[in-house]
């Protein structure tokens, strides 16, 4: 079974849960209000069109509630501990919001039978939520300890901390979530891993991860030799996976251990995201929602400046390029047309400020960014978002992972309309000055939160409203 499946089911079965959960609450909420509430049957209460209605709006709202949670992220990565806590949480915050919204117009003669209610609602709604929860997860685990379902991991390194890694992989798998594939040879160290778990080396490594479908690499290599990690690293970003490091004591003093740990060892995060799942599923419908509307509201500046295109210098009014987006995928980026046409006759071109091939009306645009405007449909379909990384070409990334491998860290997310890179640094007509805002590129992706994100979009009005953008 895929994740989308997966995803569907856990949605199917969480909307089976509220809607059972609602119609014992409806009976409880008939017996305790029943005195206040005017209906002489529990039936003519359950079957008013309004209570009818809220059978199947009341289960909808929870869905949002479990959606904004993060809780439909990552399928295969549930744990029961995990369900209870996600459960709790939602549960608290669902059922507080439902009874302000529909409960509380019931106006009892006696207010406390609003903590009875409330109580009651906590009760049924986590109950029924858990059970269905663990239907669900009860199987994946059990599956995964089969080694059905897992999220597949390889090991980089074959010496003492890899075999540790060996060992308490071992002990705790208990832990069924992850799948060891195999260690990888780093090329410089004692090999201490059964050579029956060594896969291949470095070389290998690009093979080996789509042959094993590989989510995770976890580094446990002993050199502590900055420059050759360095190296290991480098030829590990080109991948965008998820890469986790095996913990010394000096990083456990020093404080830089977060409190992830894989079968039970603590692990420092190589490819840092701080942002949560949920703040991530936040940003994902705020980046729709806002672009969305963006794009209604704008349309008529956006048919002011098709025309004034179209008068300005021949040629189409659109321009799309192909850019690389997150995890490397290629798209392409809209813009409205600024240059002239076939201004790329020798290959791919970095733009400066007094470039001869921008139009007169492009100069203006682009001095506040309005050639920009058409990405808010790239949002709305998924391939950016309103704050991240500004994508690149092929031909100009190609360069810059050759001075800068680290470049391939910012291809983690999606890339952005704006960034903290453009804010700080702005545009950038060559691959040095690229590099030097990769810089900021990489703060950002350390700190990345929904607060960061609107500082970045307040910060980013300022220029345009000078007329700086350029």
């Amino acid at each position: 079974m895929n994740d989308k499946k997966r995803i569907l089911i856990y949605i199917l079965f969480d909307f089976l849960s509220a809607f059972i959960a609602w119609q014992i609450f409806s009976i409880f909420r008939f017996n305790v209000f029943r005195q206040t509430i005017y209906f002489s049957t529990l039936t003519e209460f359950l079957f008013l069109a309004k209570a009818i209605w809220m059978s199947f709006l009341v289960p909808l709202c929870w869905l949002v509630i479990y959606y904004f949670s993060g809780y439909y992220v990552h399928p295969r990565r549930k744990t029961n501990l995990g369900d209870l806590l996600n459960t709790a949480i939602c549960t608290l915050i669902g059922v507080l919001l439902l009874f302000f919204l529909i409960v509380v117009d019931d106006y009892p003669e006696w207010p406390d039978l609003y903590y009875e209610i409330i109580i009651g609602f906590l009760i049924i709604q986590f109950i029924c939520t858990w059970i269905f929860r663990l239907i669900q997860t009860g199987p994946l685990i059990y599956h995964q300890s089969k080694g059905r379902y897992c999220v597949p991991i390889l090991i980089v390194g074959t010496g003492e901390n890899a075999l540790r890694v060996l060992g308490e992989f071992n002990q705790y798998h208990s832990n069924f979530i992850y799948q060891l594939k195999g260690f990888i040879r780093t090329g410089s160290e004692k090999e201490m891993v059964p050579s029956e778990e060594i896969i291949g080396d470095m070389n290998q490594l690009g093979l080996l991860i789509a042959q094993y479908q590989v989510e995770e690499l976890i580094f446990a290599i002993d050199s502590r030799d900055p420059d050759m990690t360095q190296q290991l690293l480098d030829q590990s970003y080109i991948h965008c996976l998820p890469i986790k490091a095996f913990a010394s004591k000096q990083d456990i003093l020093s404080g830089k251990v977060s409190l992830f740990s894989l079968f039970g060892i603590p692990m420092i995060n190589l490819t840092p995201s701080s942002m949560s799942e949920w703040q991530k599923t936040v940003k994902s419908f705020f980046d729709r929602f806002v672009s969305l509307l963006l794009l209604i509201i704008l349309s008529p500046l956006y048919l002011y400046l098709t025309i004034r295109v179209r008068i300005d210098s021949d040629g189409s009014v659109f321009y799309a390029q192909e850019r690389v987006g997150k995890k490397g995928r290629k798209f392409n980026i809209h813009k409205f047309r600024t240059m002239y046409m076939d201004a790329e006759p020798d290959g791919p071109l970095l733009s400066s400020v007094d470039d001869p091939r921008v139009t007169p009306f492009g100069r203006f645009m682009r001095k506040y960014r309005l050639d920009e405007l058409p990405q808010f449909w790239n949002v709305l379909k998924g391939d950016m978002s309103l704050v991240g990384p500004r994508p690149e070409r092929q031909h100009f990334v190609d360069q810059i992972v050759d001075k800068a491998p680290h470049y391939y860290l910012i291809q983690s997310i999606l890339p952005g309309v704006t960034s903290w890179g453009m804010v700080k640094f702005g545009y950038a007509d060559t691959v040095e000055k690229m590099i030097r805002r990769l810089e900021y590129d990489i703060i950002y992706l350390e700190n990345q939160s929904l607060l960061i994100d609107l500082k970045i979009l307040v910060f980013t009005i300022k220029p345009l409203l000078s007329g700086n953008g350029q």
